[in-house]
Order: structure tokens, then sequence, then C-alpha cells
């Protein structure tokens, strides 16, 4: 039933002429909640006298023909969405992943929303003047959840009283506040509700009062998509938790614990990267200094969101220290792992959280390594092209072109890495910045001018800080050319490749040069790719998808290894990766059952 009206919905909207998809689908859910309000309460009021739509009426794009099919549309259906009608869920069903993803949307699924409101009720002291706020209530699936929950599990207190007293919400969209409203209406009944919902900047608005429960999912917004003015603000409002890079749910944190009561709780779901991210120490610091964490659930990579990539954590801190120990939730392949852990013990460099024989394993082999990464080599980015459509070229268009061999490089990207060999797809990099004047290459120059417009277009190049037919970024051209080894940005296991052909690389992959006399490269390679540093490393590095991990210079330069004296290593060099580990399960004193732990962490 639902899919079908989804399907006629979309056909009306592919109907609908002039504007962008998203403004249509708005419009059509509009005429929708009118239609289904006025069949559910015209025997109260009139449509046209009704403050959410008067309040809401930007969204009517005033087509009579539409609104006259979802008038017969919402009739047909009218028992069916009367019955548990949540607009919200409609809007989310009826956007593309690329409108979401341009509106900046995920949406928490309703198990996940009950599953928290659940848990948290277990916790808090309820009583009928409980006041909850969910700071970026986007459709409302928070509010509409917590309204059922309360009135299905305190019938006697009134349904108005909840909407009206106990919850609040703000977002900074007109419609996500609209469908808010409309939710609570559908779901409570009740026609002319006094909302607490409101068009504002949690994080820059004059607060709202206390409260005893701040619940929700922030929203996860990198550096790159927020202005500057408005980071200006955050940085001096929020500098014990934001600054550089940092995320802006992070402010959320402190923002909502100054707006909890003697005895408030915050409940979020947010990405889980804060554990681990470089610009999240702040935070970390924060939490573990001023909130006592009663919970939190890792979803480890793993992402419950539809189109969306962010792999999520749910913490749930409370303001009155209660005990110095969490529970921690872990979620692997198969099936979950529980156990606590004490919040003593988290680290502002990164929580790294573990049972206690994995822990005892883990600070045994950081104990023992001797040296840190950063003093035996340099860990340097691949080359940004700034356009590889231009650049990347196959053997067929140097054929074409007459393009001059001595400008090409053997091209590999991140895919293309394993820790025993490269698999080379034959594509070569034209690496102009080694030109000096065009007309020293003619077939070169003639072949990137089809792309003339796209790489003048590029920042540098407005600038005058590069000719138009050089690369963005093409690095120092011996990086490359000399033996090193490189390995992928991103991975699922350890590939760290000692790369002696010279290929050039994408800036999905890092490599590590310059090394120290102290270290043969043998030794070092094997070393990177065993099993016991893949522990090592995957027991504190960023997971960024299930079962991938993000290999970045700023959390490798800080792991350390092991380096024993020059003739150890040159006895092992050569000699494969099972000699590898005899040696190294020696220098750590790994016994039988702990080879066991390391085997089936790395498989996750």
């Amino acid at each position: 039933m639902y899919k079908s009206l989804v399907k006629e919905i979309k056909t009306l909207i592919g109907n609908i002429p002039c504007y962008d998809y998203i403004s249509k689908v708005r419009y059509v859910i509009f005429l929708l909640c009118q239609n289904l309000y006025s069949l559910k309460f015209n025997k109260y009021i009139s449509i046209n006298n009704v403050h959410i739509f008067k309040e809401y009426n930007q969204f009517d794009l005033q087509n009579d023909e539409i609104r006259e099919k979802i008038s017969i549309l919402s009739k047909e259906y009218t028992e069916f969405l009367l019955a548990d009608f949540t607009p919200a869920y409609l809007y989310e069903n009826l956007l593309t992943a690329k409108e979401k993803k341009s509106l900046g949307q995920v949406y928490t699924p309703q198990k996940i929303i009950k599953k928290m409101i659940n848990e948290v009720f277990q916790i808090i002291n309820f009583h009928e003047n409980i006041r909850i706020l969910d700071p970026a209530c986007g459709g409302g699936y928070f509010l509409t959840e917590l309204y059922n929950y309360i009135s299905n599990n305190h019938p006697e207190i009134e349904k108005r009283h909840i909407v009206e007293n106990m919850l609040y919400g703000t977002d900074v969209d007109d419609f996500s506040i609209f469908l808010s409203k409309a939710g609570l209406i559908f779901q409570s009944g009740i026609h002319d509700l006094k909302f607490n919902i409101y068009k504002m900047d949690f994080l820059t608005s004059p607060p709202l009062g206390e409260f005893h429960l701040v619940i929700g999912n922030p929203p996860y917004i990198g550096h790159k998509n927020t202005s500057r003015e408005y980071k200006k603000v955050l940085y001096e409002n929020y500098k014990e938790v934001y600054y550089d890079k940092a995320d802006i749910s992070y402010c959320f944190f402190k923002r909502g614990k100054e707006l909890l009561n003697s005895e408030g709780i915050i409940s979020f779901i947010t990405s889980r990267y804060f554990m681990e991210a470089l610009y999240g120490d702040r935070l970390r610091k924060f939490i573990k200094e001023n909130l006592n964490i009663l919970s939190l659930v890792d979803y480890n990579g793993k992402s419950p969101f539809k189109h969306a990539m962010v792999s999520p954590a749910i913490i749930t801190l409370s303001v009155k220290w209660n005990n110095c120990y969490f529970k921690y939730v872990k979620k692997k392949s198969a099936g979950v792992e529980v156990y606590e852990y004490s919040q003593k013990k988290l680290k502002d460099s990164g929580w790294i959280i573990l049972k206690d024989e994995d822990e005892k394993l883990f600070e045994r082999i950081d104990s023992i390594s001797n040296t840190y990464i950063k003093d035996i080599c340099t860990i340097k980015q691949g080359i940004i092209t700034g356009y590889d459509k231009a650049f990347i070229v196959d053997e067929e268009t140097i054929e074409k072109y007459k393009i001059e061999s001595f400008l090409l490089r053997k091209w590999i990207k991140n895919s293309n890495i394993s820790r025993n060999s490269i698999k080379y797809n034959n594509l070569y990099l034209i690496y102009s910045d080694i030109i000096e004047d065009e007309r020293d290459f003619p077939n070169a120059i003639k072949y990137l001018s089809q792309y003339k417009a796209r790489l003048k277009s590029r920042r540098e190049c407005r600038s005058g800080i590069r000719e138009w037919y050089k690369l963005q970024w093409g690095r120092i051209i011996s990086d490359f050319e000399n033996p090193k080894i490189i390995f992928p940005y991103k991975s699922k296991n350890n590939n760290f490749y000692y790369d002696k052909s010279g290929y050039f690389c994408s800036a999905d992959i890092y490599l590590m040069n310059n090394f120290s006399e102290n270290i043969t490269l043998d030794y070092l390679i094997s070393y990177l790719n065993s099993s016991i540093f893949e522990f090592y490393l995957k027991c504190q590095s960023k997971k960024v998808g299930k079962d991938l991990y993000e290999y970045y210079p700023n959390k490798l330069n800080n792991l350390k290894i092991y380096i024993p004296q020059i003739d150890i290593q040159q006895k092992f060099s050569g000699l494969g990766k099972f000699s590898i580990e005899i040696l190294l399960e020696k220098m750590f004193n790994v016994n039988e059952k702990e080879v066991n732990i390391i085997k089936n962490y790395i498989r996750g």
C-alpha cells in the first residue's frame, strides 16, 4: 500500500512544471497534509483558518490541477494514511539520494530512535514536568517517537500536555519545522496544539531554558561545508571542543551540557569518528572531564543509514557522576561485544576501548615498541592533478595524439595496491610540471588544450600560481622515482608495498621515504605488514566503513614500532612473512591465545 502511494505521488511530482524537485516534493506533502487534516478535523475548523498552513504557505506552489489530484489521492488512501501518518517518513521516501546529499540530511532509522528512547527512559527520573529537547529535530522523528512512548507508557498524562509542556525542538530549516509540527498533530489527533518547536540555530540562539533530556542526531557538517563567518562564531563560543577542522556536531555536546539541569542526560547518535579523529581531541577531553558516560554503542564502521556512509555511535551522558565505568557495545561482523570500560582510562589523543585481555596485549606491544614512525621516515601524499580526465591517459590515447614519452609516468590509484604486488592498469600520468616551454612538447599541449577552459578554472591557475597545463600539486618528482613504500589511504588491511619501479600515484595513496639509516627497508616493510602491527594499528585507527580503516599520516606518524639491532634486521630480511611473525611474537612475548586474539581482531 505504502509503495503504491509513493509511486503515485512521484508520478504527480513529475507532472509539476518549472520548479526544482525538492520544491515539488515539499508542495505535494504540504497539500497532502492539508487534505488529511481537513478529512480528520473538518468538523472542528475550516482548513483556510488553520495556523500551521498559514504559517508555512511559502510551500504552496498554487497549482490547481495538482491540488485536485492530491485531493483525490488523499481520499483514496485516507484510511491507510490516517491510521499512522508521519509526513517526515513520506518526505524521506520521496527524496532521492542526490537530494538528501544536497540537503545534508541523514535520517535516523525508526528502530534506532525507539531503542534510544527506550533505553534513556530506563535511566532518567521520569515525571510529567520533564522537559525534553531535540536540538536538530529535522522532520520530527525523535519528537513523534517521544510522544508515542510517553502517551503509550503513561496514559495518565494528557496528550496535549505531552506536546505543549514536555517536548521541545529546534532546527534551521523551515520545512523541517513544518514536518515536525504536522507529525505531532497527526500522531496526537489534536488539531489546535501550541508547539515548542522553533526555527533557530541551537548553537547561536538564546537558550530555551533547562532540560532534563537532550536527545537527537546532531548534524554532521565538516569544515569544508561551513562558512568562514560561521566558523569564527563557533571558534569564539565553543573553543573547548571546536577548532581548526573539527566538526560542528562537537559543539552540540557543549551546548547540550549547558542546557541540562543538575540530573540531566544527553543521548546523541552521531558520527563515531569523534572517538579517534585528530580534531576530536578537545571534545574527548571535554566529555571526559565534564560528563559521565553511561553507555557507548559503537557501530564500528557499519552504517545503518540509507544512502549514507557515516558510521555512527550512540553515546549517552549524564551531568551527575554516578560511576567511573560505562557500558561499551561494539558492533561486529557476527553479533556484538559488550563489556564495561573505565572512563578514567580514556585518552584525549584517541579513545582505545578494548577488552581486558586485548588491552593488556596492546599495552605490551606499545611499551616494548621503541621508535615512532615519524622518527624513521617522512610520509607524503600522492599527486593531485586537479583534473584526472585531462592528465591520466591510456596507451590508445598516447598513440592517437603522439604524446611525448618524456612526459609519461606509470600511474596507479588506491585500488591497485596490495602488500605483495601492484596491479598495473596501463595508465600514464602526463607529468607536465617538467614542461618549461610549451613549444617543446606540442603534442601534449595540443592534447591538453581540449581541456584548457576547465584547467584554467582551477584555483591555482586563476591566482597565477600555476600555468594552465601544469598539475595542481605535482609534488617532488624524485619522491616518486626513487624507491619508496606506498600504501592506500583507506584499506581493509595493512597493504604496504615496497615500490622500486618508480610508480607515480594519486592523492588517495601515501608514500614513505627519507628513511633512517638504522633500519633496513626489507625489515620495515615486513614489520608494517605483520599481523602484530596490524592489530596494534587497528586498535587505534579511525574506522571509516565496514572493515575499512583510515591510514592517515597524522595517526601513522605517532604509532610505534620495534626496531632491533641492524644485524637482527638483516637476518630476517627477505625471509618472508612467516619469519617476521615468529620474530615479533618472541619480541612481544605473544602466547598462543594472544595469537588468536590478534587474528580475530584483524578479521573484525
